[in-house]
């Protein structure tokens, strides 16, 4: 859980969400901690969001999602990374996300390339 409120805090640091965007999300986190390590005894499932940029087989961000989680941050990800992809010029499906987490798919969900640019969406 450590990782993830630093992850969030990272977010407010660089400006990326609001204060009060990373309390909602802290108090979500506090929430679903339990959930989560139920799930995680029970081979839980994760949404991974990978960038990858110039090429670069390392991602240059990792982000692993608990599915419960996720769900509760699909609001988040529609508003904000999916702002953030259309001011760059790319459509993200935030419907087709939604999709494959309410009906349990795995595997990968989005696969955006644009030169050595790389997005990976992907349940596993």
């Amino acid at each position: 859980m450590n990782e993830e409120k630093m992850k969030i805090l990272k977010m407010l640091e660089e400006k990326k969400i609001s204060s009060a965007e990373a309390m909602e999300l802290l108090e979500a986190l506090a929430r679903l901690e339990g959930k989560e390590s139920r799930a995680a005894k029970s081979g839980g499932r994760f949404l991974r969001i990978r960038v990858y940029e110039n090429g670069s087989p390392e991602a240059k961000v990792n982000v692993n999602i608990p599915i419960a989680w996720s769900k509760f941050m699909a609001p988040f990800i529609e508003q904000k990374i999916g702002q953030k992809l259309r001011d760059k010029g790319y459509e993200l499906d935030t419907e087709k996300i939604r999709e494959a987490l309410e009906a349990g798919d795995v595997g990968k969900i989005i696969d955006i390339n644009d030169g050595g640019n790389k997005v990976e969406i992907a349940i596993e």
